[in-house]
C-alpha cells in the first residue's frame, strides 16, 4: 500500500544558478535536492519550509514568509522508497543568501548548480519539474 509523504522544497537562485544541497539521506543514492524536507504534524507548508531554511541554511540567515513565492505543487514516488508518493509544495525564495554556506548534521554539501552541469544527480523534483519551469520564467542560465 502506497504511503503519502507531504514534503516542501525552496529554491535559491543567484545569478542565474541554483542552490543544490547533499543532505545525508540524499547520499544514500547520491542525489542532490532543494533545500527541503518533510512536513511534520501541526505544520503548514510554509512553517516547515522556514523551518528547514533556518535549519539547512543557519549562520544568522533570516528568512520569513514573504521571502517564499509558491511555485507548484505535484505528486511522485519518492526516490528513496517507491512504495512512497512525495506531495512536493516547492517555493522559490525571492531573498539572496547573505551568509557562509556551512556543512553541517543535515547537509554534507551545497553547490550553485549552472544549466548544463553534468556531474550533479539532480533529485526528479528538481529535473523534472523545477527545471523547466525555471528555464520558461527565465530564472536560470
Amino acid at each position: 500500500m502506497e504511503k503519502l509523504k507531504r514534503v516542501v522544497g525552496v529554491a535559491f537562485i543567484e545569478d542565474g544558478k541554483l542552490l543544490i544541497v547533499r543532505s545525508r539521506r540524499s547520499s544514500t543514492t547520491n542525489s542532490w535536492t532543494l533545500v527541503g524536507c518533510g512536513i511534520e504534524t501541526g505544520e503548514t507548508e510554509i512553517t516547515a519550509a522556514l523551518r528547514e531554511v533556518n535549519e539547512e541554511i543557519g549562520q544568522g540567515f533570516e528568512f520569513c514568509e514573504e521571502d517564499l513565492l509558491p511555485i507548484m505543487c505535484f505528486k511522485e514516488a519518492a526516490a528513496s522508497d517507491s512504495d512512497i508518493i512525495i506531495e512536493m509544495n516547492m517555493f522559490l525564495a525571492t531573498k539572496r543568501i547573505h551568509v557562509s554556506l556551512i556543512p553541517n548534521d543535515e547537509i554534507l554539501d551545497y553547490h550553485w548548480y549552472k544549466l548544463g552541469e553534468t556531474e550533479y544527480n539532480l533529485s526528479s523534483s528538481i529535473s523534472e519539474h523545477f527545471l523547466p519551469y525555471a528555464l520558461k520564467k527565465g530564472l536560470i542560465f
